[in-house]
């Protein structure tokens, strides 16, 4: 499928600690859609008639970073100065 070269893509990204659900969000507004499951637990909400993706949650996210990565993975901002300073040199 081609892009319009002149389109400007909307990503927003928000994590919901009380529900444990990142979402990544493609539109500025939200609007009428729906919604599918994905993968198991990972549902994409899309506009039936474009079948453009409006946004994709990803459920109980917390669980499966640490499946993933271990239970020593944390989260810090990139906008520490110490930690900043600690990861020079490092593609960021």
């Amino acid at each position: 499928m081609a892009r319009k070269e002149n389109a400007k893509e909307m990503i927003t990204v928000f994590y919901d600690q009380g529900t444990d659900t990142l979402t990544f969000s493609f539109t500025e507004r939200p609007c009428p859609a729906l919604a599918e499951e994905a993968a198991d637990e990972v549902w994409v909400r899309y506009d039936p008639e474009t079948r453009r993706v409006i946004t994709t949650d990803i459920l109980n996210f917390s669980h499966r970073v640490r499946a993933a990565f271990g239970e020593s993975l944390t989260y810090t901002e990139r906008n520490d100065p110490d930690v900043l300073e600690s990861l020079h040199g490092l593609p960021l």
